[in-house]
């Protein structure tokens, strides 16, 4: 008689953003679930083996990835969105930024946020980077893009947005952002980006 085997083995348990851990990781996770979801994110908590050889739980927030984008005119003013963040309690100025919807691939969000907070639509695109926004709670990625060639709209806002646009110089945006009154990580990545991107070289100021 033949030897039977059963090939079929367990599909691996899948770590955050749906993915195996990788060989390299320290962690090893042992299960998952979910905790909480709404329309615009999910929290899910998982059974993991640490890297100190303990077992734990990690929660992870995915409220989906992100499209940040840098509108520049043709005499080198940045559009700005301001908006009261209810998270932080107060307003804030920021470039236009938004959420990419599943199957929606990054560029085409970055579009669709600009023409819907701004009414503005671009003939020239440039993705900048794509950074992690909280990477020790969060999945969260941001897809900063600069956007060129403007052409001005009627803004579409949601429901849940009440905006308004200021048109600022990058010179004064780039200072903004020194000053600490520019304060969303991905806005702030994607102005300095563009900034060293035209040849600037930021000024510091001098040594307190």
């Amino acid at each position: 008689m033949s030897d039977i085997r059963n090939d079929h083995q367990p599909p691996p348990i899948l770590g955050p953003r749906g993915l195996p851990d990788p060989a390299e990781s320290p962690w090893r996770t042992r299960g998952a679930r979910e905790i909480y979801r709404n329309p615009w994110l999910a929290v899910a908590e998982y059974a993991v083996l640490r890297p100190d050889g303990r077992s734990g739980i990690y929660g992870v927030v995915d409220p989906g990835d992100n499209a940040t984008i840098v509108a520049l005119d043709d005499d080198q003013n940045i559009c700005l969105v301001g908006e009261f963040l209810y998270p932080l309690q107060q307003h804030e100025w920021m470039p236009p930024s938004g959420k990419i919807e599943v199957g929606e691939e990054p560029e085409a969000a970055a579009r669709r946020e600009l023409a819907e907070e701004t009414g503005i639509t671009a003939e020239h695109w440039s993705l900048l980077g794509r950074y992690a926004l909280s990477p020790g709670i969060s999945t969260q990625i941001s897809h900063i893009f600069l956007a060129r060639g403007l052409h001005l709209g009627e803004p579409r806002p949601e429901a849940t947005e009440l905006v308004t646009l200021s048109w600022l110089p990058l010179a004064d945006t780039v200072a903004a952002c020194l000053r600490g009154e520019i304060r969303a990580a991905a806005g702030v990545l994607g102005i300095w980006h563009t900034w060293l991107l035209l040849g600037r070289t930021p000024d510091m100021g001098e040594d307190p």
